[in-house]
């Protein structure tokens, strides 16, 4: 398959790393508005260099194409994909508000193509085998946090242009608690007022509260002023807790009275990558763990629980969103 590329940042670039490895992918096209960063990142694949993505879809003959940019500068990027009938990954978030995202997903909906995004925590093998332990449990609560440093990139300090720390990081606890717990329908949550953060425009802190359509209840804090990176899920239920580490990849816990410990470490990078490129190869979409239709629920869902800080009442998930 000849595969292209829309952005050439950091997250484009691990992303091509692991297409370099696929027996099913050639990278042939770079897109980057910055033309400098899109040769980098073409040339040493002899791929051709494009700062338009209008251009690069018509030129490029592609099978498949990431879409791996900023929130703030999604347009019609995998719209285009879409009408091409070119499978697309999304890198999170998939859109910058969960309005544009269900534009672009009656597009992809129409077309019938295969996507991924970038909700790489669903390919752990800590995921896994929570969700294997967990398959015949009664679960009451999960309980998940997302603590670290200020986004190093200008446009993260913007609500307007990133959707703050819960669109950008603690969008995959939320996911996750989505992905493990089942739907969700409402949402209470409250925040700091940026405390000892100037340079950014929204709470360095929040926690929400979530009611599941099916009676769990879960929690999720974020922070953006903690000196060490911290992406954990605790799961409590009828005899069973365990606790998930994504900073380590350890599963740990107790179920029936018996030790539960496991080190799973994986490239979860590579097997995102890997998923979506074999999906596309073989129009199988079911190989994918979250597509794009998944994706926008969870923005849907970060969005609700922004709002809901804000006003200080509880919110119906994707019942209204400010534009």
């Amino acid at each position: 398959m000849n595969v292209g590329f829309i952005g050439a940042g950091k997250m484009a670039n691990t992303l091509m790393e692991r297409v370099d490895e696929s027996d099913h992918a050639t990278i042939t096209a770079v897109c980057d508005v910055d033309e400098e960063a899109a040769r980098e990142a073409a040339e040493p694949r002899g791929a051709a260099t494009y700062t338009d993505h209008e251009t690069f879809y018509e030129e490029g003959d592609l099978d498949a194409a990431f879409v791996a940019i900023p929130p703030f500068a999604y347009d019609d990027q995998v719209t285009l994909a879409a009408e091409r009938g070119i499978d697309v990954f999304v890198e999170k978030p998939v859109a910058l508000r969960p309005e544009q995202g269900r534009e672009t997903l009656a597009a992809i909906e129409e077309a019938g193509i295969v996507t991924g995004t970038g909700y790489v925590f669903r390919y752990d093998g800590i995921t896994e085998k929570a969700s294997e332990l967990l398959a015949d449990r009664e679960i009451t609560m999960f309980t998940g946090r997302y603590w670290s440093s200020l986004l190093a990139s200008a446009w993260g300090s913007k609500l307007d242009l990133s959707g703050g720390e819960i669109v950008t990081r603690t969008t995959h606890v939320y996911d996750l608690v989505r992905y493990l717990g089942g739907e969700i329908d409402r949402v209470t949550a409250a925040s700091t007022d940026r405390i000892g953060t100037p340079e950014i425009d929204y709470p360095d802190a929040t926690t929400a509260t979530l009611e599941h359509e099916n009676g769990i209840i879960s929690t999720v804090s974020s922070a953006v002023t903690s000196p060490e990176w911290t992406a954990e899920l605790d799961v409590v239920g009828d005899d069973v807790h365990l606790h998930l580490d994504y900073t380590t990849q350890e599963l740990t816990g107790a179920i029936d009275d018996e030790e539960v410990r496991f080190e799973l470490p994986t490239d979860r990078y590579g097997r995102e990558v890997r998923a979506f490129l074999e999906a596309a190869h073989r129009g199988d979409a079911d190989r994918v763990r979250s597509d794009y239709a998944d994706a926008v629920r969870t923005l849907s869902l970060n969005w609700t629980v922004i709002d809901a800080a804000e006003s200080g009442e509880s919110a119906i998930v994707g019942e209204t969103h400010r534009s």
